[in-house]
């Protein structure tokens, strides 16, 4: 199930992971934000997603089924060339992680998640661009 969580401000999230303890976790951190959350489990769903309304910030699982987070990722930037990405894995795999930043991801975090640094991958690179 796909949630979307209605904005106070001018901030957009997506989160894909296929774990749906791991969109909770993000849903708890950004419920009372402001920022547009939108939470799916569904690679396509968030391509979907995109092709309606642009994004600022996304989040990808690295392995899901269907489409693995790379795919996901090369799709999404496709559509939106200035989404910034975080890939999230809870497998320290440096090879898919070194690849996922080569190819465009600008952050990795891995599982389990700090609420930290989920609030770091998404301010730091906002005051970046």
């Amino acid at each position: 199930m796909d949630k979307d969580i209605k904005p106070k401000n001018n901030l957009k999230i997506m989160v894909i992971d296929d774990d749906p303890e791991i969109l909770e976790c993000f849903r708890s951190i950004f419920e009372g934000s402001g920022a547009h959350l939108f939470l799916t489990k569904s690679p396509i769903s968030a391509i979907e997603e995109l092709k309606q309304q642009p994004y600022h910030i996304a989040f990808i699982d690295l392995y899901m089924p269907v489409m693995n987070g790379m795919e996901t990722m090369l799709r999404l930037k496709e559509l939106c060339p200035s989404l910034i990405t975080t890939m999230i894995s809870g497998f320290r795999n440096p090879h898919m992680l070194e690849a996922a930043l080569n190819s465009g991801a600008e952050n990795y975090l891995f599982k389990p998640l700090d609420v930290k640094e989920i609030l770091l991958s998404t301010i730091v690179p906002l005051k970046m661009n």
